[in-house]
């Protein structure tokens, strides 16, 4: 396992990557099929041959998921990706969208069978699970959020870790649970 430090640099890193490729090239990451890679991945993997370069086919569902979550159009119109302080967790509970619920009953965007199906799972199978959990919520995610994307990397890289699931499951449950709470509130306050 490559060191802590090295994985979460190289994620930041490919995540900067993806802001400044063009549509064409990014969309060749989104369809890249694992095995046969793309070109920007390969270009990634030789800047990074100690972590991306190392374990290939987990660092192509990396890519692969964090290309979906890239914003389409221009590169000079994109927001950064990477947001350290928007765990994925919660961005599967909202969405990526900050202001999540609004006026409506909180409703996960990624459902807690959903969410559990993915924590359960091990080896490839999570990727395959993490791909569909983000092309759900690419359409709900506001392009000027972020997500942590050191955090897609781990729960790829260590899939059979309790550590991973524990990281997908605190955040999402505390969003959950903070937008169930100010609903109440304010329905409570409408009442009075």
């Amino acid at each position: 396992m490559p060191k802590t430090d090295d994985v979460n640099q190289s994620a930041v890193a490919a995540a900067r990557m993806l802001q400044g490729l063009e549509p064409g090239p990014l969309a060749e990451l989104r369809r890249m099929e694992t095995g046969a890679g793309a070109a920007g991945f390969w270009r990634l993997a030789a800047q990074h041959p100690e972590t991306i370069g190392r374990d290939q086919e987990r660092w192509m569902a990396i890519i692969r998921i964090m290309a979906i979550l890239t914003p389409k159009g221009e590169p000079v119109s994109r927001r950064p990706l990477h947001d350290a302080k928007r765990r994925l967790g919660a961005v599967l509970c909202d969405g990526g969208d900050p202001g999540w619920p609004g006026s409506a009953p909180p409703r996960a965007v990624l459902s807690e069978p959903r969410l559990g199906r993915l924590i359960a799972s091990r080896g490839d199978q999570r990727g395959v699970l993490l791909t569909r959990a983000a092309r759900a919520i690419v359409h709900t995610r506001q392009p000027e959020s972020g997500v942590n994307v050191v955090d897609i990397a781990w729960v790829l890289l260590d899939p059979d870790s309790k550590r991973s699931g524990r990281q997908l499951a605190e955040p999402y449950y505390r969003r959950l649970d903070r937008a169930e709470r100010e609903h109440r509130t304010n329905e409570e306050g409408a009442k009075e």
